[in-house]
């Protein structure tokens, strides 16, 4: 899957973004605290919508503290992002404020693939599914990617394993 989404050519990416940034822009709009992402390898990029969350006071970054993701509340992408070591641009803690899962109102959730059951195939650490399993329940979860992400099989899904609210797939 992650081939298959590394051959995408640079114009539907392009394409799949802006179609993003519209449609979750309306759909996060109101929000207190969306978490996003930002963008790892070939994934679908969100930068026009993070900026846009961010000058709306709403944008929440992870970054991955030893088996789990903390969120933070980043306010200014140019200054509070640093790079990780897996080189993907992370809130800074010294210049951002820490958010509870719980505080989180709506959630941009990525993956490698993703099927009609609103499951997702992810990197394998489980990052994402033990954060989902701190947030209220009510929390709308959107798994975000390419329509050639989705697989028409079901993806096998373990005890621990999250389902999303729906998918946004571009």
């Amino acid at each position: 899957m992650r081939q298959k989404r590394d051959r995408l050519p640079k114009d539907r990416h392009a394409v799949a973004s802006q179609k993003a940034f519209n449609t979750l822009k309306l759909q996060a709009a109101g929000k207190k605290f969306v978490l996003s992402y930002t963008t790892f390898q070939s994934e679908l990029c969100l930068e026009e919508l993070n900026q846009w969350l961010a000058r709306q006071g709403s944008l929440v970054l992870p970054t991955v503290h030893g088996t789990h993701l903390r969120l933070f509340h980043v306010k200014n992408l140019s200054t509070e992002l640093t790079i990780s070591p897996w080189g993907i641009a992370e809130p800074n803690p010294k210049f951002c404020t820490e958010v509870q899962p719980e505080d989180i109102d709506f959630a941009l959730i990525p993956a490698l693939a993703f099927d009609q059951s609103c499951h997702r195939l992810g990197y394998g650490k489980g990052y994402y599914d033990r954060l989902l399993s701190l947030c209220q329940t009510s929390l709308s979860t959107v798994g975000v990617g390419f329509h050639e992400q989705l697989l028409s099989p079901k993806l096998p899904v373990d005890m621990h394993d999250q389902s999303l609210s729906t998918l946004a797939l571009f």
